[in-house]
């Protein structure tokens, strides 16, 4: 059966009938003048629509081209612009931190034509306890910073707080508005001691508690009241609040007041600390006292 197979016609041949038929074509054409036979113009209008079909998908692969490459532009110009963008971020953000760094500056300038005797530190606040208020707070400022235990916190000329623990690279700091906060004080015009009490409760209304002023002292509201000389934590001279109501309490042995904190705890950025203690003002006192005897 195999016998009868035709074999295919090698590619050589078809190769050498097609050249033939272009000569027998040439040939033709020039005994007629250069002009195209009838079969010539029947391939010539059978080839040309498929030369237009191939010259217009030449063009459109080549349009397709020129936009992949116009979109790999595109993304690059994107890619270069995403970049800047970090860069200016970056440098807004180092802007602003310096910025910060000047604002407290400015103010521990501040607090230094306040309290001219004290030394004191900057600290930014990076946590806080849960709630509206600063009533206990983390600064960026710890013992290799020199800051100790019982060091006392200002913020705006007034009284914030004082520092209850301390490691290496931060340190805690206890608000006057805690409820477990106690500062002993006095009214600066008369010297008339006071205790000054935390109330988160009573804070809501902008007002800390004022308790065991002298039955007979005479106390206005706007009188200022600053923490007293017999602290044993708290430094003398540093300003708490000023009074807003004053009332006998129940037993009329003593007065009750309420008073406006200086400092607004509802948000603070940065603090500055005193890096004196009141132990050591104390002794350093009381070893001048002993030279001069």
């Amino acid at each position: 059966m195999n016998k009868h197979k035709k074999k295919p016609m090698k590619p050589r041949y078809i190769l050498w009938l097609i050249i033939i038929l272009c000569l027998v074509f040439i040939g033709v054409s020039l005994n007629n003048n250069g002009e195209k036979l009838s079969i010539q113009k029947g391939i010539s209008a059978f080839l040309l629509p498929m030369e237009k079909g191939l010259n217009s998908m030449g063009q459109w692969v080549g349009e397709q081209k020129e936009h992949s490459r116009s979109v790999n532009d595109l993304l690059e110009e994107n890619e270069n612009l995403e970049r800047e963008i970090d860069q200016l971020n970056a440098k807004i953000s180092s802007m602003e931190n310096n910025l910060s760094e000047l604002e407290s500056l400015r103010e521990l300038l501040k607090m230094k034509e306040v309290y001219p005797d004290y030394e004191m530190v900057g600290a930014r606040i990076i946590s806080k306890e849960a709630g509206n208020w600063y009533h206990s707070f983390i600064i960026d400022k710890g013992s290799n910073d020199g800051i100790k235990k019982d060091m006392n916190v200002i913020y705006d000329n007034g009284l914030a707080g004082i520092v209850t623990d301390v490691s290496a690279t931060n340190a805690t700091v206890r608000a006057i508005i805690d409820d477990t906060s106690s500062v002993s004080g006095m009214l600066s015009k008369s010297t008339e001691l006071c205790i000054v009490n935390g109330d988160l409760k009573l804070y809501q209304e902008g007002l800390l508690d004022v308790e065991m002023i002298a039955k007979d002292a005479q106390v206005t509201a706007g009188d200022e009241v600053v923490t007293s000389y017999i602290s044993d934590k708290y430094l003398p001279g540093l300003v708490i609040g000023y009074i807003s109501d004053v009332q006998m309490d129940s037993s009329n042995l003593s007065q009750n007041a309420k008073i406006t904190p200086k400092v607004s705890f509802d948000n603070i950025t940065s603090v500055m600390v005193i890096t004196q203690l009141k132990a050591d003002l104390v002794a350093s006192e009381t070893e001048a006292e002993e030279g001069e005897s």
